[in-house]
């Protein structure tokens, strides 16, 4: 009876090992599906026509989606502001080869003439290793965000001066931060919001601004429903 007893029992240990093996064999396959690839970034974008509603019918002129990240810090060496003021910024993301970001997909959509961009959305998408290092930057950013509340930033180019830039109070929460920001050229006056978010390896960035001196509210709402879009585990 002993040894019948002590074979079961070891057939118990046993089945319940590869049980728990095959659970966690399940588990990462569930974690790797729930990744967001390069091939799927373009289509985590808005459409033109999702923005422009969104944005109360502005029209606004699609640029070409870019595959690569900006580089403004000839413009802003502040680098605690640069991330607040410009999405997908080369300075701040670091490069795809430093085990940070793998891929970005990034676009920007702005009134046709010369309105001082006063009606422009920026909106970026890029993929990172797992949602934990997404997370981190974030993290990161959110360090760096602090930094630069209630700022001003005037910045000169091609000895013309831009649109004076301010920055307000950061809002965060989990895994998303949020930062009002108000530009003025003259009398012309413009409301931005700026907003990054992770959603699971993916880090979403948008930028909206809109005419005059009312909040805005819209990068937010797009940055919900990009991250709408991306699958989650669970």
């Amino acid at each position: 009876m002993r040894r019948g007893r002590r074979r079961w029992a070891t057939l118990g240990i046993t089945a319940a090992a590869t049980l728990a093996a095959g659970c966690g064999n399940a588990q990462e396959s569930a974690n790797s599906a729930a990744l967001v690839p390069e091939s799927a970034l373009g289509d985590l974008l808005l459409s033109a026509r999702d923005v422009q509603s969104m944005m109360n019918g502005a029209p606004l002129i699609p640029q070409p989606v870019d595959s690569g990240m900006d580089d403004n810090r000839n413009l802003l060496p502040n680098l605690n502001c640069l991330g607040v003021w410009h999405p997908g910024e080369s300075a701040i993301y670091g490069g795809s080869d430093a085990g940070t970001w793998q891929a970005v997909r990034r676009q920007l959509l702005r009134a046709p003439g010369n309105d001082q961009w006063r009606s422009s959305v920026v909106q970026s998408v890029a993929t990172y290793t797992s949602p934990d290092t997404a997370r981190d930057f974030i993290a990161q950013s959110a360090d760096r965000w602090a930094k630069c509340t209630n700022h001003t930033v005037n910045i000169t180019l091609n000895d013309q001066r831009l649109p004076r830039w301010r920055s307000g109070d950061l809002d965060i929460s989990p895994d998303h931060l949020r930062m009002p920001i108000s530009r003025s050229a003259g009398a012309a006056t413009s409301s931005c919001e700026h907003v990054i978010s992770a959603r699971a390896n993916v880090v979403i960035d948008v930028l909206a601004c809109a005419p005059g001196t009312l909040e805005v509210r819209q990068a937010s709402q797009m940055a919900d429903l990009i991250a709408s879009h991306v699958p989650s585990a669970g």
